[in-house]
């Protein structure tokens, strides 16, 4: 029971009184406004000029930033891996996802812009960077029918918990099964997976990992940055990250094929490489590549440094 306050349509405001501690507030009598000792709880829209407080005893309402776990629906697929994706331990295949301790095996499929992923064999597992985490209990929420675990936790359903320490990297791992929407918050109750911009969430994953390919469909559009003819067979570029990494890359990647790189130089002209290119320096911002040829090359004149074919590329890492 409660006390009434209903504005009617026929009778105008009727008034209904108990000892309940209860207040109800009706239009026609449908009830808007529930007031009790736990508090108010409205039905239907709220509109407010202005709100104060900061919000923070507030539950279930999703905020930009509660996702915890970088490429949550496997948006973002860099390495370019296809078909039956099969990885040794520690080794990634779609961004921010790594093989666990047994490698694993999966496929995945895109629909409607949602790609579930389905592992077959093995784990994938995610390592969250602490600097992204606050002390205290965390639920991971997923859709699919894999179990999932955090930490060394048991692997169940999705709404698994567990607790988070500040600063401290934390792995999320799931088993055998299909996965999408993966999403570890703050707090007990999942919410909403927060779906984020394609490029948000792609410099999101750049912080760990740097692919830049010749994506042209030409074998020499793939321009990636000026520098200097060191000598007549070295060229020395420089090379700026389009997102600071976690740290100085500890990984520089190439096709392995030479023939795959050029240097361009004055009146169009250009030189193939005949060794891959080389880093001779690394910070979290940028590199130096050289590039070296078997002659051609003019001491000190500029250049600029490319693809030769479309299976170009280079790349750096900064993954946990």
């Amino acid at each position: 029971m409660a006390s009434i306050i209903n504005a009617d349509t026929s009778n105008g405001l009727k008034l209904t009184s108990d000892t309940s501690g209860i207040v109800e507030i009706q239009n026609a009598g449908t009830t808007k406004l529930t007031v009790n000792s736990s508090g108010a709880t409205v039905a239907g829209t709220l509109a407010a000029t202005a709100v104060t407080g900061n919000g923070s005893g507030l539950t279930g309402i999703a905020t930009s930033g509660n996702n915890k776990i970088i490429n949550g629906n496997f948006a973002v697929n860099q390495r370019a891996v296809s078909g039956t994706v099969s990885l040794s331990a520690g080794v990634y295949g779609h961004d921010r996802w790594k093989a666990g301790s047994g490698g694993a095996t999966y496929t995945f499929a895109t629909s409607a812009n949602v790609t579930t992923i389905t592992i077959t064999a093995g784990t994938l597992q995610q390592v969250v960077e602490g600097v992204n985490l606050q002390s205290g209990t965390h639920v991971l929420s997923w859709t699919g029918t894999a179990q999932g675990k955090i930490n060394s936790g048991s692997l169940a359903a999705s709404g698994v918990t567990g607790t988070a320490t500040g600063g401290t990297n934390l792995t999320v791992e799931f088993a055998t099964g299909t996965i999408t929407k993966v999403q570890l918050e703050a707090g007990s109750t999942a919410s909403a997976f927060e779906y984020l911009q394609l490029q948000q969430q792609y410099a999101n994953c750049q912080r760990y990992y740097q692919k830049y390919k010749n994506d042209s469909g030409a074998t020499g559009e793939g321009f990636w940055g000026t520098g200097l003819q060191d000598s007549t067979t070295s060229f020395v570029g420089g090379f700026v990250f389009a997102t600071p990494m976690r740290i100085k890359p500890t990984a520089f990647e190439t096709t392995g094929t030479a023939t795959d790189y050029r240097v361009q130089i004055k009146g169009n002209g250009s030189v193939t490489c005949s060794s891959v290119p080389t880093v001779t320096g690394m910070t979290s911002w940028g590199a130096r590549l050289v590039f070296t040829t078997a002659s051609g090359l003019s001491a000190g004149e500029a250049g600029i440094y490319r693809s030769n074919t479309t299976a170009a590329y280079v790349a750096w890492s900064a993954e946990l």
